[in-house]
This record gives C-alpha cells, structure tokens and sequence, in this order.
C-alpha cells in the first residue's frame, strides 16, 4: 500500500501554519516536523507504506521514530491516506425516514411591496393572490405533529409569504393551535418569521415577543436605497416606515436582518454597520437571483462584494478578540461550518428535515420551489409526502451526484450550492450554477483565514459554535 496527502488547503496566518482537509472539513494546525514529514510524502509519491517512515527520515534528517509516530497520527487524522482512497468522503447520512422537523407555512401568497428582484413574482408564486384558511394551517400543523419522529422533542414552524403578515389573524391562531398540541405531545414548538416589517403592530409585536419567535426582516440598505429596492405597488418608499414598526422588536434583541444584495447596494459594510446600529441583533447578506440584468451581480460586482466581506470579517475578528460577537452571519455561519466539520450531501435541509406548505395543501421541496408543480413533495390531501418521490428527488440531488463538483475543495463546505438557485438559472437544481463558483471559493477561504486567526487571538470565542444546526435563511 501507498500512503499519499490527502486534499489539503494550506492556510497561514501571522506566521502559523494550518490545513483544513477536505474530505472531513477538519481544521489543524501544523508544527515544523508535521508540516516537513507531509511535504516529503508529497516528493516521495510512490514509496510503498512499509519504507515510508525511513525514506521520510532520510529526507527531512528527522529522527525515524518521531516520523513513525507523526505518520501514524496522520494516517488516524486522515491526512495521509491510500492512494486509491484521496479526496473520498464519508459525507454525513442525512437521515431520511425520521420524519420532517421544519415546516414553513406560506400562509399568504400576496405581497405589499413589489421588489423587482422577488423570485416569487411578489408574492404569487405563478398563482393567484391567495391567503391559507384556518383549517388548512391546522392541517398542516396536525401532519408535521403525526409524521414526527417519537424521539424529536421540538418542532419548528416558520410563517412565510408573500408577506405572512397579510394574514396575521391566521398565524395567530396557528401558534395557539401548534402550542396546544406540542403541550399534549410532550414536545416543544419553536415559531419563526421572515417579513417585510410594513405591517407590524404593538399587538404583533407584543404577540411575537410573547412566543419568542424568530423573526427575520426583509431590508436592503439604508433610506433611498433601500426605497428604490423594496417600494410599495404605489411606487412609495418602505424603510422609514418599516424602522419605525419594528422600533419594539428591535429594542427587544428580536430581529435579524436578511440583505438582498444586487448592483444597487452593492456598498454592504454601510448596510450591515447601519443595520447593527439600528438595533438588529445580526445581518445576512445573500446575492441577488434575479436573471434580471439590471440587479444579477458580474465578475466585477463579486469582487467588490466580497471587499466589502472582508471589511465586514475583519471587524468580527476584532470583536471576538475581545469576547464579544459583532452581528455579520455570514462570517458566523462559516466559522460554524468548519467547527463542526460540515461536510454534507445536501447544502440544507430542504426535503429532508423540512418541507415548505403552499395553501392549496401541496408540500414543496423548500420554500422557494413553491408554485413549480415537479418540487411537490406531496399534499395533505394525499397523506403526506410522496416518500417514493423524495427520495428519489434527493438522489439525484445529492452531491456525489455532481460531477461539476467534484474536484472543487470547498465542495462539502458549499454542497453544491442552493437547489433553488441552481433551478432558476440552470433549469434543473442538480446542476451547479458555475457562476457563483469562484466567488464562493474566495469567501470560504476568507473565513479558513477568519478561523485560523481567531483561533490565535481567543480560542475560547470559537467554542460557541459547537451546534450542529445548520439554517437556510434564503
């Protein structure tokens, strides 16, 4: 047998040397000795396992013992491995048949505002303004209750739209339904909300603060901006509008910001610094899919985005030198991804552990697929989900599957990428939208270095990322 270095990026900071591996998406730090024993392996390539220790001694004048121990670590951490065997991942087994976990209700598909960027045609998705019945939101609920796993002890259900708040009186009688039979189940329920924030009230707000809801708000930028983008029907502007609403929430410590970043607010550092000022507990920054050249990001575009990232990485890196977390996700959910080893087949959850219910009863793949008729996961009319087409749906999605995947390092950080982005511009969300490829790749590669770095100035920070949860917010 021959051993060879498995895929490795190197990555140095302020004089340190790391690796992060590729198949397990393991994070080391490498002494002197380690980092000379892989590099000789590597000159070496082909000196069969039982000559291995002694060729690397006489090339690095180590001492022959202390290469026998270094090599053996290496082979258990999986650094070195069979020739046959590089770049192979035993890539995490999503469970299929413990029943899903995540519902998001559509319970409105109508929007009051008209942002021309919308994937779901404000709101419609390729429908009719529709808002989900009482029954229905109980139906929904009483399936995601039956189908759970026994040993699941808290369900989530998050409100979506459309605007979700066109239909309050709806999602409140939801939550109190959802709350009675989680108490009769012996489970928990948690509530989530994604919004624009025009519609809230002191009664929402007070409702929303009462069940400890998650509550996402749509928001782009700052004043004109953020009005160019997210206007109401009428033409008329949203942000001052929306800051005042939401003023309760926001001094509650209760919102997050979900960023739509398209050519217009491409300047994300004063975005995301305003946003934390105002009060909003973190701010995530996505890309614009639009297929909308007037919005859709370019090569040039990227690279100032991903500037503006890295402004944005280097004041959270000073912030967790000091014990404190400044409030960009991105860089957190990234730190999370390599802490935890995340190396998946599936970049989310979406028809695993969480289906999205439209108000016409179908169960679509994740929320963003609903309205195309061939991501039907199944109904409530029919029982459930089609577990036949699951799975059948979530082999062919998985990322072994990819062949445009699979020599890419960051592949099971990024696992693959969005289905939903991959469909709208691809037409099938198997395969990869290249476009966004080397972007990705530079910003994961910004956080290995935001990891290594704060890995040497507060260790400590990194611990609290010990979760193994992992959440689309597209």
């Amino acid at each position: 047998m021959t051993l060879v270095k498995d895929e490795l990026v190197p990555v140095v900071q302020a004089g340190a040397e790391y690796v992060f591996h590729v198949p397990t998406s393991s994070f080391y730090e490498l002494d002197a000795t380690t980092r000379d024993v892989l590099e000789a392996v590597e000159r070496l390539d082909s000196v069969p396992d039982s000559q291995l220790s002694a060729a690397v001694s006489g090339s690095t004048g180590a001492d022959e013992t202390e290469v026998t121990e270094i090599l053996s670590d290496l082979v258990k951490l999986r650094l070195l491995v069979p020739r046959d065997t590089k770049g192979s991942a035993d890539t995490d087994p999503t469970p299929r048949g413990t029943g899903v976990r995540n519902l998001t209700l559509h319970v409105a598909h109508n929007c009051n505002l008209n942002c021309g960027y919308c994937y779901a045609e404000a709101g419609l998705y390729k429908g009719k303004a529709t808002l989900m019945s009482v029954e229905r939101a109980r139906e929904y609920v009483d399936w995601l209750f039956d189908q759970a796993d026994p040993d699941a002890r808290e369900l989530g259900v998050t409100f979506f739209g459309g605007e979700p708040l066109l239909n309050f009186p709806v999602v409140e009688t939801t939550v109190r339904y959802a709350q009675e039979r989680a108490q009769r189940d012996g489970k928990r329920v948690r509530f989530g909300i994604t919004t624009n924030g025009t519609l809230i009230t002191p009664v929402i707000s007070d409702f929303l603060r009462d069940i400890r809801a998650t509550v996402t708000i749509s928001v782009d930028a700052k004043g004109k901006t953020n009005d160019r983008l997210r206007p109401y029907h009428s033409g008329r502007g949203s942000y001052d509008i929306v800051m005042d609403k939401i003023q309760p929430l926001l001094e509650s410590g209760m919102c997050a910001a979900r960023v739509t970043v398209t050519k217009v607010n491409l300047n994300v550092v004063e975005t995301v610094e305003t946003l934390l000022e105002a009060g909003f507990t973190e701010v995530g920054c996505s890309p614009v899919d639009a297929k909308n050249p007037a919005y859709d990001l370019d090569g040039k575009d990227y690279a100032e985005l991903l500037e503006g990232f890295r402004v944005l990485v280097a004041r959270y890196v000073d912030e967790a030198a000091e014990g404190r977390r400044y409030g960009f996700s991105n860089i957190g959910n990234i730190l999370k991804a390599v802490h935890n080893g995340h190396n998946k087949e599936y970049p989310c959850g979406a028809g695993i552990q969480m289906v999205a219910g439209a108000p016409n009863g179908n169960m679509s793949l994740c929320h963003r697929f609903v309205g195309e008729d061939e991501y039907v996961l199944g109904s409530l009319e029919a029982g459930g989900l089609d577990e036949a087409k699951r799975k059948q749906m979530l082999d062919e999605l998985a990322l072994k599957e990819r062949s445009d995947c699979s020599k890419c390092w960051a592949r099971y950080i990024c696992s693959g990428g969005c289905h939903h982005v991959n469909f709208l511009f691809n037409g099938d969300p198997q395969k990869t939208y290249l476009t966004h490829c080397d972007w990705l790749r530079a910003w994961y590669r910004t956080g290995l270095e935001a990891y290594a770095e704060i890995l040497q100035r507060n260790p400590a920070f990194i611990n609290q990322f010990i979760d193994p949860g992992w959440v689309c917010r597209n």
